[in-house]
């Protein structure tokens, strides 16, 4: 799935009103897994892997990340704060040919920190009350140094995309990167979804988007 030019988002039926975010995470779990594995500025340190699972509902896009680490870190709390200095996890995705786009990025706690814009710079934060509707779970499920294995369940509902407020994920289309990064850890790394060619970690380039279909719903 991680080559094929357009990737096709599947319609998560039966979630839209009442779920838990247990089941949502189970469901997910059945879903075919794609591969943050590039790894364009590696510098011959441990690496760690990383996947995720997505699909959407009618007013959610459902979001697995599995995640194994070397080392684990989570210290920031509040919204917004520099997560990606934490084990992070990162969803970037941009609507309807729009030229500004939306940056998720959550550490393995589900701390979020959320932007809008064109550019990295010059980005217009997302609202906390916003950010308070983002349902999260995280799993750790193995801490042992060395192998430590985490997922985090994110249930990110339409309103949070302000900025597009008449936002139908049915047959409609985006583009988005996905990310692992570190960079406050003793190996910072930096892994992307879709392939990002620069010289130096860069992660806010939208010309390395992927195209994705959020896939008819189901009647």
């Amino acid at each position: 799935m991680d080559t094929a030019t357009n990737v096709n988002i599947p319609y998560l039926n039966g979630f839209d009103d009442l779920y838990n975010l247990e089941d949502v995470s189970k469901v997910l779990d059945g879903y075919e897994r794609m591969h943050i594995k590039h790894a364009p500025w590696a510098n011959g340190g441990k690496l760690p892997s990383a996947s995720f699972a997505l699909a959407y509902g009618s007013n959610e896009i459902y979001l697995k990340y599995y995640v194994a680490e070397h080392t684990l870190k989570a210290e920031y709390s509040k919204f917004n704060d520099p997560v990606f200095e934490d084990s992070c996890v990162e969803f970037f995705v941009a609507f309807d040919d729009d030229a500004s786009y939306y940056n998720l990025e959550f550490n393995c706690m589900g701390t979020c920190r959320a932007q809008y814009g064109q550019h990295k710079t010059g980005r217009t934060f997302l609202p906390v009350s916003l950010l308070k509707t983002i349902k999260h779970q995280t799993l750790i499920k193995n801490n042992t140094v060395g192998n430590i294995q985490w997922e985090l369940t994110l249930c990110i509902p339409k309103k949070i995309f302000k900025y597009h407020p008449r936002l139908s994920f049915a047959d409609s289309r985006a583009k988005v990167n996905l990310f692992k990064c570190g960079d406050g850890l003793p190996e910072p790394h930096f892994l992307c979804w879709n392939r990002i060619e620069a010289q130096k970690p860069e992660f806010h380039l939208s010309r390395f988007f992927k195209e994705i279909t959020f896939s008819p719903r189901a009647n």
